[in-house]
Order: C-alpha cells, then structure tokens, then sequence
C-alpha cells in the first residue's frame, strides 16, 4: 500500500518559503502546516515575519498562534500537533504542505523521529522542496525585511509583549525579540539593535542551509515554476 503524499518547502529565513508555500497548496488542492518554530506565539507577528491573512490567500493554514509566548514546545509535542494537522487535511482529500525553515521539525515529520536520537518507520510519500538563494541576495533580503519590521512596529510589539510577558519568556529570547528588549532595558541604543538583528539574522540563515545541505532528498529550485513542475510529476 503506497503512503500517503506531503509536500514540504523549506529554506532560510526571507527565502520566499510562505509565497512559494501558498501557489503549491493552490495547485494540489492542499492546506498548509507551518513548520516554523517562532511563528506558533500568539503576538508575535512582526518580528517573526508571520503570514498574514492577505498572504494566506484564502489558503488555511495550521501551527500558527497556538501557543503563548511563556509557553513551553517541544519538537516532539509538534510532531504530534503536525501528524494530526496531517490526518486531518488527507481525510477531506487534500495534499499536506509544510512550510517553514525549522530543520528539526521538518525532519521530524519527514523522517518519523522517535526523539530517542533514531528515525522511525516512514509514513508520508514526501517531496522536500528547498528554496535556493544566493548568499548575498538573501543577505541583502534579510537587511531590509529587518528595516521593514522596525518601520512596521517591531519595537512597539516587543514592548506590549515584554509588558505582559517579560524578557525572560521562552519565545522572547528569539532573534528580533531579545535586542530589542536590550534596547528597551537601556543596554543597547536602537541602531545598535537592529544591527545586531541583522547580523544575527544572517548567522541564522547560514546554520538554516548547513543543516538542510545535509539532505540529499532536497530538490532544490530557483524559480516557482521550477518548484511547479516537481509539483505535478509528484502528485500525478
């Protein structure tokens, strides 16, 4: 009996993932499960590029805002949340997609992790979709997505959110999060921040692509139309 088909689009952080993301589960009839760590925290919008409900398309999307910023998840506890999103989207027909930068949680569903450091059985068919970027043009995208979430209210989020949570919340020591509340607590002047987020940014993007160059089942494209086309050979 043939396993059940996903499809899963990774990459680093500004790579394009959620557009990407959004015209394949257009093309399959799908619904998207989000795969990105950061972007479970309800409030948390601006600093962690969160979709929007005008990027979502009309699209249904799951692993975002389930959780509060204090709150505590663990790869395991979204693996589990994840295989039930999954069971839920075959069951009306519809073709799973993945969508987020998160390796560990994207490995996790794809390889069955047991969390006891082994892969278990395997239970999705699945296309890996990574999305290439050449190093300088997402360092040039990661610098501006930055000046765009201070000029969209980044500052202002941290603020609400250190208010009710403090700085010291699981989620509030997240890039974006943590300099900006340096900055807030007097440690650091804003120029100063937002540098440090745009160099933290960059290093997190680069250990992003350290760890998905290690799977050779990635299908790596630089165009939509070429994620398209692995698209439909897969489905077909």
């Amino acid at each position: 009996m043939s396993l059940p088909k996903i499809i899963a689009i990774i990459g680093p952080t500004a790579s394009g993932k959620t557009r990407l993301g959004v015209r394949i589960a257009q093309e399959v009839d799908g619904e998207i499960i989000s795969v990105d760590s950061r972007q479970f925290y309800k409030g948390m919008d601006i600093g962690t590029g969160k979709v929007t409900e005008r990027e979502m398309e009309g699209v249904p999307h799951y692993g975002i805002d389930i959780l509060n910023p204090n709150e505590e998840y663990t790869a395991h506890q979204f693996k589990e949340y994840a295989e039930e999103k999954i069971r839920e989207i075959l069951e009306k027909g519809k073709v799973p997609v993945l969508v987020g930068g998160t390796g560990l949680y994207v490995q996790a569903i794809i390889d069955n992790f047991t969390f006891e450091q082994s892969k278990g059985e395997a239970k999705y068919d699945a296309l890996q979709i990574g999305v290439k970027a050449h190093r300088e043009t997402l360092y040039e995208r990661i610098n501006a997505r930055v000046d765009t979430m201070i000029e969209d209210g980044l500052v202002e989020e941290v603020r609400g959110l250190k208010e009710t949570y403090g700085c010291k919340a699981n989620a509030m020591t997240g890039i974006g999060y943590r300099q900006i509340c340096a900055y807030l607590d007097g440690e650091i002047d804003l120029q100063e921040a937002i540098r440090i987020i745009k160099r933290d940014s960059r290093h997190y993007a680069k250990r992003q692509m350290t760890w998905f160059k290690r799977d050779e089942r990635i299908e790596w494209v630089e165009s939509e139309g070429e994620a398209m086309e692995l698209v439909k050979e897969f489905v077909n």
